[in-house]
């Protein structure tokens, strides 16, 4: 058998090998990804929900255990370079650096806003869309925990989760239909477009803006 064919054949036979392995492979464990992805969600939301609701934490002390939590689920980096878009490839390393950290705080503070104003209330999951492997859309439902409206009706949050490295983490989230990565994506293009590319800029507005969520945040 030539070579040409011998690699045909092969390749040919792992083919047939790894369909079948697919086939046999249970429901359930194929499922496994997307179930973890919710349970990914569900717990990590409870948990913020459970610090901003604790009545034996002081406000700073609240403001702190959120700060870590997000800090460990959301891909800061990941969703910094996205929202800078093809700026990030002409920056030089201290802007980007510095854009980065204060995209990060500012990413942390939002997310931290806008549970802040879901306080009182629960997240439920209602399911789960696979984009790509290892990449999922989580839908909950905000509803009141105590099952009264209280003029308040029930709605839709999106989470958008990946897995990588080990580990799940939040790249995105939608709220009544807006992706909040994508909105800040068009912001900060429209800004450096009026600000002449200047990234030194958009990082002293995303401090400002920061600083204005964290004093709304302390309002409450």
């Amino acid at each position: 058998m030539s070579p040409a064919k011998l690699t045909r054949t092969l390749y040919l036979r792992a083919s047939i090998i790894l369909a079948v392995a697919l086939a046999l492979t249970p429901l359930s464990a194929r499922a496994q990804d997307a179930t973890s992805a919710q349970g990914f969600v569900q717990s990590n939301v409870e948990n913020a929900l459970q610090i901003l609701q604790s009545e034996s934490l002081a406000p700073q002390q609240k403001r702190e255990q959120l700060h870590t939590l997000l800090l460990s689920v959301l891909d800061a980096q990941r969703i910094a370079m996205y929202t800078l878009g093809q700026a990030q490839t002409t920056a030089n390393p201290t802007d980007l650096a510095a854009f980065t950290d204060a995209f990060r705080e500012f990413l942390i503070a939002n997310f931290g806003y806008g549970l802040n104003t879901y306080s009182g209330r629960a997240f439920n999951v209602i399911g789960s869309t696979q984009r790509a492997p290892n990449d999922f859309v989580v839908s909950t439902l905000v509803v009141d925990r105590s099952g009264s409206a209280n003029g308040k009706a029930p709605s839709e949050v999106d989470f958008r989760i990946l897995y990588e490295g080990g580990k799940y983490a939040i790249v995105d989230a939608s709220v009544r239909g807006v992706w909040l990565a994508v909105a800040q994506h068009d912001d900060f293009q429209s800004f450096l477009a009026d600000h002449n590319g200047d990234l030194a800029a958009l990082t002293a507005h995303l401090k400002q803006m920061t600083d204005m969520i964290a004093q709304r945040i302390a309002a409450y």
